[in-house]
């Protein structure tokens, strides 16, 4: 046992700190009890959730829409012979050369740039669904090594069927490229969809103004239920146009070439649903539920008879093109067919 004198008041104040710590019932020392107390400072304690959110702040960067992500992404000049050589040491711009280095510029993120790794932490994106994908999100493979790990920024869908889309990657042993790709889309697959945290919606742009007359009058350029008619294909092009049932409608309404898909074409951005009664010269009836072989859209025209039991259509229409006929859609119960009037029509 110490016998130094000091140790002992040194014991006695340790015992008295830990009473006033902890809120203990200690019974102390008469020495001690008549000591005056000296106040303590609080400790900030530096808990793992702390570490946490340091590590967010750090990793936080400005807000960035979709276009000014693909525009930057276009700086380095992908697939051309302007483009940026692939590096995993060298840095351009304060970025480095690889994929990682290329997605963090165009995400606007702190330089030299997060690994592949650090891109698919929380601190910089959330998971998202294939079907979610959208301009300027991310499809990653976290897993592996410096060498087999790698990263794409997703444009959009080279097809209508989704079995492939376009993308912009810093790519070993060529560099900046924009090519189409299909990362993500087999079963199995190690590449997953991202969406960065700091990535926003494009303001919207809205539908051009278009009269009702305008539209029919378009729609009658392709020539409906003649033998000029335009063939249906949902990868040809026509005028620019998309040479399916969506594409044809974009034209009539004036939309941006190659044309939205019928889905889009029921999106509150483009038109609003009504009752089939509410029915004008230049609405749409719209099924864009299921499969891009499941899903159409019709011009309305002009009711076929006074009871209101079919109507005159404008229809691109598969097996066939564009057509000028009398039908029923969307008059029939439980029908997935349902009237919408285009944003922009006057």
């Amino acid at each position: 046992m110490p016998s130094d004198r000091s140790f002992w008041i040194t014991a006695g104040n340790l015992a008295l700190v830990t009473a006033v710590a902890c809120g203990g019932g200690l019974a102390l020392p008469a020495s001690a009890q008549a000591a005056p107390l000296t106040r303590i400072a609080p400790v900030t304690l530096v808990t793992a959730s702390a570490t946490t959110d340091a590590a967010s702040t750090l990793a936080a960067a400005a807000p960035i829409t979709r276009s000014a992500m693909i525009a930057r992404a276009k700086t380095w000049n992908p697939h051309t012979s302007k483009r940026i050589p692939y590096s995993q040491a060298k840095t351009h711009g304060g970025y480095r050369t690889d994929c990682s280095g290329y997605v963090s510029m165009a995400l606007g993120l702190a330089k030299p740039g997060p690994i592949t790794v650090g891109l698919a932490k929380a601190a910089y994106t959330k998971r998202i669904k294939i079907s979610e994908l959208r301009k300027g999100d991310l499809i990653i493979d976290a897993i592996g090594n410096n060498n087999t790990r790698h990263v794409v920024i997703f444009e959009k869908w080279a097809n209508t069927g989704h079995t492939s889309y376009w993308a912009y990657e810093q790519r070993g042993s060529y560099g900046t490229d924009y090519r189409t790709r299909t990362y993500g889309l087999s079963s199995g697959s190690e590449y997953k969809p991202y969406r960065a945290l700091n990535i926003r919606e494009d303001a919207p742009v809205p539908p051009p103004t278009v009269t009702r007359a305008t539209v029919i009058a378009r729609a009658k350029t392709w020539k409906p239920a003649t033998a000029q008619r335009v063939p249906y294909s949902q990868t040809a092009k026509h005028d620019g146009y998309r040479a399916d049932g969506s594409g044809y409608v974009s034209m009539t309404l004036g939309l941006a070439k190659p044309g939205l898909l019928t889905m889009d074409l029921a999106a509150s951005a483009h038109s609003r649903p009504i009752k089939m009664t509410e029915l004008l010269q230049g609405d749409l009836v719209i099924d864009p539920v299921g499969g891009s072989t499941a899903r159409a859209v019709l011009i309305f025209d002009k009711w076929a008879d006074a009871g209101h039991t079919s109507y005159w259509a404008y229809q691109q229409r598969a097996g066939f093109g564009t057509d000028y006929r009398i039908v029923k859609d969307g008059l029939t119960a439980g029908t997935q067919f349902k009237a919408y009037r285009p944003t922009g029509i006057r």
